[in-house]
């Protein structure tokens, strides 16, 4: 009897049951929260290493020693090519060049002296000298030559009248002439040490005048020599 007042009970139950679990909403999912891993360690950061200023004077730049660790290429250091000034070299130093023969310098006009015609000398010898000397002082060489010429064509053998005409020659820049004419007034003087100074420094004068530097010094050299004065 009591089993049977249990039935309905027991079906209001289950009915009951059933309904709530056909009402039921579906359950939403729930979102599954990810926690964030521990972040990487950053990269090591490379060092830097400052460079160095080149010293005064060394033209030259120092750089910090590569530790391995770093990309970049160490380049070695090259030297800088600084200008240098321009200097005269310095006779007889080892990069000196050798110094280069000059001809040597050309000395400066020998003086030449006066001749005077000794005593005894020939009237027509001495009135042709005259005119000589006349027509020299006007400028006019040409005329004292032809009378100088004139009085050795009287007196061939006299110094004073050949050493006379070399003179005229150097006035007419014919220094060869000149040369010649005086050596042979200096064989013709004889003893007149005198004259034979003043042929050879004419002689001196004349190789000048032809650029015979050296011959010239020999020349005023001999002329020393002698001291008839």
């Amino acid at each position: 009897m009591k089993n049977k007042n249990l039935l309905p009970v027991l079906s209001v139950l289950l009915f009951s049951m059933g309904c709530s679990t056909v009402n039921e909403q579906p359950v939403k999912p729930v979102a599954k929260v990810v926690k964030p891993k521990a972040p990487l360690p950053s990269a090591q950061k490379q060092p830097v290493y400052p460079v160095r200023k080149p010293a005064p004077g060394t033209g030259t730049a120092t750089y910090a020693i590569d530790d391995g660790k770093s990309t970049f290429k160490v380049e070695p250091s090259m030297p800088t090519i600084m200008a240098e000034p321009l200097v005269a070299p310095v006779m007889g130093s080892p990069v000196a060049p050798s110094p280069v023969a000059s001809a040597p310098l050309a000395p400066s006009a020998f003086s030449i002296e006066e001749a005077r015609m000794p005593t005894g000398t020939q009237p027509a010898v001495v009135a042709l000298l005259t005119e000589a000397d006349r027509n020299r002082a006007t400028g006019d060489l040409d005329a004292a030559v032809v009378a100088t010429e004139r009085a050795l064509r009287i007196d061939s053998r006299n110094p004073t009248l050949t050493y006379k005409l070399a003179q005229l020659r150097v006035k007419q820049n014919k220094p060869q002439l000149a040369e010649e004419l005086a050596g042979k007034a200096a064989l013709l003087a004889g003893s007149d040490l005198d004259l034979k100074r003043k042929s050879w420094l004419l002689i001196a004068e004349a190789r000048r005048m032809q650029q015979d530097y050296q011959g010239a010094k020999d020349a005023k050299a001999k002329s020393e020599s002698f001291f008839g004065r």
